[in-house]
């Protein structure tokens, strides 16, 4: 594997995976406060309980949904010329 090709997976890696962890901390967080007020869990438990397994099902989720939206925005390329001026040349 080139320089390259190792950059532009590190690179659409990274970018899903933190679009992933942020989408589902954002949604588990909403949904473990509705389910604090609803229910009337405290706050261990509404996070733990609800909270911790709904981060970890969405992220799973997003990492398998987000690529193809990411892509057609431009945030993912697959053309290492577009990664900087380092592998010019």
């Amino acid at each position: 594997m080139n320089w390259e090709r190792l950059y532009a997976m590190l690179q659409i890696c990274f970018m899903i995976g933190l679009a992933s962890a942020f989408s589902a901390g954002f949604w588990s967080f909403v949904v473990a406060g509705l389910c604090r007020i609803a229910f009337g869990l405290g706050d261990d438990e509404s996070m733990l309980l609800i909270g911790l397994p709904s981060f970890f099902a969405l992220f799973l989720v997003f990492a398998k949904l987000l690529p193809k939206p990411l892509r057609k925005a431009g945030m993912l390329s697959d053309d290492p010329s577009k990664f900087g001026p380092w592998f010019k040349g």
